[in-house]
This record gives C-alpha cells, sequence and structure tokens, in this order.
C-alpha cells in the first residue's frame, strides 16, 4: 500500500537514505490541492463567479481609466509592493467587483490567503454573531468566539477586500467596526482594496472623513475613479 513517502536517494551513492522519509509527489499535490480548497472557502468568493478573472474583463479604448484600473489590479494581484492599498470609485456596473474578485483568485493562486466581504452583508454577519454572543453571556452559558474570531480574521488577514462601502446602512455600530477593521489594516501595513460609488468626502457615517484619510495616507495607495458605461452595454 503506497503510504504517500518515500525514501529520498542520495546524490552521492544514487542510492536510498533509509534514515530519512519525504513525502512523495502525488502527496505534494493533494496536500497543495487541500490547500487551495481551504484558502477558497474562506475567501468566500461569491457563487457563479468563476468567470471573474483579468483575462475576461473587458477594457474600453474610449475610457482610458479602466485600462488604469485594470493594470494596477493586475500589478496588486501579482504582489507588487507600489501597489498596497487599491480603491476603486465608480457608478454601479462598471466591473469594479470584478476587478476585485479577479485580485483575490489571483491572490488564492499565489497560495496567499485573501478575504472578500459584501460590506453589508459583513455587517449583517457580525451584527448576528454578537448579538449571539451576548444571549450566550447573559444566560450564563458557555459562549463561542465565533464573532471574534471573525473580526480577528477581517483585520489580520492577507489581503482583504470590502466591496461596496458605503452601501451599508450608516449605524454608529456599523461604523465603529469597520473603523477598527480599516484602522488595524493602516496601522499594520497590510493589504486593502475597496470599492464604493460614493465620493470618498461623502461615506455615509464617515462625516469627520477618517476612511478617507485612511485611503489616502495609505502607503503605496492608489485611488482610480472608473468612468464607464454600465459594463452590460460596452
Amino acid at each position: 500500500m503506497d503510504s504517500g513517502f518515500l525514501h529520498p536517494i542520495d546524490p552521492l551513492t544514487e542510492r536510498p537514505i533509509y534514515s530519512k522519509l519525504v513525502p512523495c509527489e502525488c502527496k505534494k499535490q493533494k496536500s497543495e490541492e487541500g490547500r487551495r480548497q481551504l484558502l477558497l472557502k474562506f475567501c468566500h468568493l461569491p457563487t457563479n463567479t468563476e468567470g471573474l478573472t483579468f483575462d475576461t474583463f473587458r477594457c474600453d479604448l474610449e475610457h482610458p481609466n479602466l485600462q488604469e484600473a485594470y493594470e494596477t489590479a493586475l500589478r496588486m494581484a501579482e504582489g507588487d509592493a507600489g501597489v498596497h492599498w487599491l480603491t476603486l470609485v465608480g457608478h454601479r456596473d462598471v466591473g469594479k467587483t470584478h476587478l476585485v474578485i479577479a485580485i483575490c483568485r489571483r491572490w488564492l493562486e499565489r497560495s496567499l490567503p485573501a478575504r472578500y466581504v459584501f460590506v453589508p452583508l459583513l455587517l449583517d454577519q457580525l451584527r448576528q454573531g454578537y448579538s449571539a454572543e451576548q444571549k450566550r453571556q447573559t444566560s450564563g452559558e458557555w459562549w463561542d468566539l465565533a464573532y471574534e474570531q471573525q473580526m480577528r480574521a477581517l483585520m489580520s488577514v492577507g489581503l482583504l477586500v470590502l466591496d461596496d462601502l458605503g452601501a451599508q446602512v450608516p449605524t454608529p455600530w456599523a461604523m465603529e467596526k469597520l473603523m477598527i477593521i480599516i484602522d488595524h489594516r493602516y496601522i499594520n501595513g497590510l493589504p486593502l482594496v475597496i470599492t464604493t460609488n460614493k465620493a470618498l468626502n461623502a461615506l455615509p457615517g464617515d462625516d469627520e472623513g477618517r476612511i478617507e484619510s485612511r485611503i489616502k495616507r495609505a502607503e503605496n495607495s492608489h485611488c482610480i475613479f472608473m468612468e464607464a458605461p454600465e459594463y452590460r452595454k460596452r
């Protein structure tokens, strides 16, 4: 029976080294595939978005800012140190989500952890987790750390994508959680991608301009306005 391990060959004697065991190629491939599947599951990409890649993104020659957005997104996806934060601003259906999902997929291809979140849904999930933990604490029962684990993951994951920032209901609680996440990544120099259809100086709930300030002050931060017709009309 194949155990998945074998004895390496001594390059000098060309004989097996029986005192050592190394994973065989098939085991390495299974291990790598298992890691890719775990990373994909953790990323939480929307269903039916397998076709949203850099290869399928359509640029419009009449709108050079689309080419700029594409090239900058690709640089970030490939690990270019010159693009550490990326903010894509534009009206709906101009390709913002397409590009950020493409970034995630390329990041995963490089076996690096990434997390995609649709901001309004994220805050709803955090609120539910927070409420559940509060109830467990009040009842005196042992409670898990689902909410804290989610926050910790969002603050520390290798790449975080916040899609449709500004579409959330800007309650004080929601804005506090967003600022905790964004501020942590800003202070610790962690990559962040944001999409929004709001002007940065008019993000709902960000009356003091704190998010705009972080976006503009982050090292190697790029903000691109994607001005173009709706994607499906090009």
